[in-house]
């Protein structure tokens, strides 16, 4: 059986949902969900074992970013389920690759990452689509050499352009077989920086080839050139560096290989130069999973000193090069903006133009400058640098000033300076960094996370639970795009909202029931499926909190205790930023429990936890109770006063409807002040590895 079983769900509208959805997690009205998530662990494996190296080498930091950064958050994803160090090892191995091919092609100073992929196109009528005024032959922008209108020519002839560029003309080129035949134009650049050269091109198949190549009339070099031959489109691309100053004429220019062969022709298509450039959001979106291994590497310092050296240079390396670039840097220039006393944002670079849009990005979109923010938010927990908290902290205000409630529900815009609604897919950017400030108790609280999960369960989702998915923006439509849905899967930020409602839980494994991954965000999201599963228990370390209480371990609840009873615990961990602290009072039970779903009729299951005691009469204990029966299934004491791992067993019942609970407490409770200490509290499966 796959994960996530719909029996009994189908056609549920949204009308009524969240009433029916407590119902179902209160009562067990509806049969168990069998995720035992080995399914899942099967899938990831299987498409991590297959597609899980195809980025981490490259040095393109549109590929690390949007693609490499699931795969580096995910591995930390299966190490916190699993304890397997295994996972850790693959992401230092991917880690080191990475920052290995860091570099200062730009020469300010800083090591980083760039790409050519969003930087304006510096040719001019590159898809020769439009003729020159008097000779309709000839591309505009472009100037022949020592060709003709019959050896240098734009063409929309079937064959003569590529059938998937933007449009239906190309460039011919034919040799003569006594002189060069070539076309050119002059390019601009930036000093010290690196160009992407791209274009259509095919042969036919003759010794004369086709070449493209850059020249540097000032310095009479070539800076870079390709020769190909292929008889069917193919895209080509090089690199060059332009020159360290200003002032020099470049030029781009598309030949043959040579001009003795007769009859020799060459195709061209979508020429482009695009200079290679740094983002910020890149930089965050690639900091943001070595900056969470360097802290969890800070946390359990005991546990995992094996990394503590290669933790010790990731450090160094965002310290010192990432984080202070984008304001230092000469080549970049000051990106930052503080837009008020308590707010504040990043900019595009004011010394270099890197995009291609007409519009003054002052700010950069949301997500651009939010993965930023939730780099320097969780480097925090690590340097205590007030200055990136600070930044963290305006970051995130200003995206909170931008949001509006409608209903019970925050809506949002893709940037301050367009009406446009955001998307769902960049709205998973977004909501990661305010999720870590909300856990940082800074700037968002219980009612404004309220708020976002709201988005996705009032909005967002289409209100199935048998076939769950997103529609496209965050205010719940299509939009004007050509249909619905289409970042339907892309999770990676929603589904963190189970924190706070395990609706999203529910919509993202409902998605991946029968699906395995395609794409490396996919990767992501299913192993926070996995981390979120019920049946394993949720936030077994006590590591976030409620929305509603900064003392209360989230989807824990509290059994006849209160804040002075029940409290998250940083000074008694045994593990990690917190542990959970039970204190008896000596009149009635003090406990917390979680509900726990989604098991198995009559399996035997495995309870691990880690915990300690005061040395008191009051003991500790952990209770399996089956609230529909009345009965208890299992329970343990223990007394022990340094911290230890405790494992015991039981049976699930018979009936997968019944509402079972996990209680931690105390053996007795007449003994007031007594304190039990509890952390990492997992249920597994008989003969799970984890």
């Amino acid at each position: 059986m796959r994960p996530f079983d719909q029996r009994n769900l189908n056609h549920v509208q949204r009308t009524g949902m969240c009433a029916l959805l407590a119902l179902i997690l209160l009562f067990g009205t509806v049969p168990a969900v069998f995720a035992s998530g080995n399914d899942w662990y099967d899938d990831y494996v299987a498409y991590e074992s297959s597609q899980g190296g195809n980025y981490y080498a490259s040095s393109d930091s549109a590929l690390l970013g949007w693609q490499e950064s699931y795969m580096l958050r995910s591995y930390i994803n299966l190490y916190d389920m699993t304890k397997n160090t295994d996972w850790l090892d693959k992401f230092t191995l991917h880690a080191d690759t990475v920052l290995g091919n860091a570099d200062d092609s730009d020469g300010d100073g800083y090591s980083g990452w760039s790409t050519y992929r969003y930087s304006p196109n510096l040719t001019t009528n590159g898809t020769f689509a439009a003729g020159a005024a008097g000779d309709a032959t000839l591309p505009g922008g472009w100037t022949r050499f020592q060709s003709t209108s019959t050896t240098a020519y734009r063409s929309n002839s079937p064959g003569a352009y590529n059938t998937v560029a933007s449009d239906t003309w190309g460039m011919v080129l034919k040799t003569n077989g006594t002189s060069w035949q070539k076309l050119y134009q002059p390019i601009s650049y930036e000093p010290k920086t690196k160009y992407r050269v791209s274009f259509y091109g095919k042969t036919n198949g003759s010794a004369a080839k086709g070449r493209v190549y850059v020249h540097d009339r000032t310095a009479n070099t070539v800076l870079a050139s390709v020769i190909f031959d292929n008889t069917s489109w193919q895209n080509i691309t090089m690199d060059f560096n332009a020159p360290a100053v200003s002032g020099h004429n470049l030029e781009l220019w598309l030949a043959h290989a040579d001009y003795a062969a007769t009859d020799g022709i060459a195709y061209f298509d979508d020429v482009a130069v695009n200079g290679w450039f740094p983002y910020i959001v890149h930089d965050g979106m690639i900091g943001v999973p070595i900056a969470d291994f360097i802290r969890h590497v800070d946390r359990d310092p005991t546990a995992l000193s094996a990394y503590a050296t290669k933790a010790a240079a990731y450090r160094q390396f965002i310290e010192n090069e990432i984080v202070p670039r984008w304001e230092g840097s000469s080549y970049i220039g000051n990106t930052w903006v503080a837009g008020s006393a308590s707010a504040g944002y990043y900019k595009e670079p004011p010394n270099v133009d890197s995009f291609a849009t007409a519009t003054a990005l002052d700010p950069l979109p949301y997500n651009q400058f939010l993965a930023f923010a939730e780099l320097l938010a969780i480097m925090h927990d690590v340097n205590g640098s007030a200055a990136y908290l600070d930044k963290a902290n305006k970051m995130g205000q200003y995206f909170k000033n931008s949001l509006t409630t409608v209903g019970t529900a925050y809506d949002w815009g893709y940037a301050g300076y367009t009406t446009r609604t955001e998307d769902t897919s960049h709205a998973n950017v977004d909501l990661t960094p305010v999720i870590e400030l909300f856990n940082k108790e800074q700037i968002f609280d219980g009612t404004d996370l309220g708020k976002f999960s709201a988005t996705l369960t009032t909005k967002v989702w289409n209100g199935s639970l048998s076939s769950p998915k997103l529609h496209n923006y965050v205010d719940g439509t299509q939009g004007t795009l050509a249909s619905d849905y289409l970042y339907t899967k892309d999770m990676s930020g929603w589904l963190k909202l189970a924190q706070f409602d395990p609706t999203a839980w529910m919509i993202g494994a409902g998605q991946y029931g029968s699906s395995p991954p395609s794409r490396f965000i996919e990767a992501q999201v299913l192993s926070l499926i996995m981390k979120w599963d019920p049946v394993k228990l949720v936030n077994q370390g006590f590591e976030l909190k409620s929305g509603g209480d900064a003392m209360l371990p989230a989807r824990w609840t509290r059994f006849q205790s209160t804040a002075a009873t029940a409290y998250l615990d940083a000074a008694n961990k045994a593990s990690g930023s917190y542990g959970l602290t039970i204190v008896s009072n000596g009149t009635s039970w003090q406990k917390a429990y979680q509900e726990w779903k989604q098991y198995k009729a009559s399996t035997d299951y495995v309870v691990t936890f880690d915990a300690k005691t005061d040395g008191s009469a009051a003991g500790g204990k952990v209770w399996v109770i089956n609230e529909t029966t009345g009965s208890t299934i299992a329970a343990y004491n223990f007394t022990n006063t340094a911290w230890q791992t405790h494992t015991f067993t039981f049976s699930s019942p018979a009936s997968s409807t019944d509402e079972i609970r996990v209680y931690l407490g105390h053996n007795s409770y007449t003994t007031s002040g007594g304190k039990a200490y509890f952390d990492n509290v997992v249920i597994k499966q008989s003969g799970d590895s984890w």
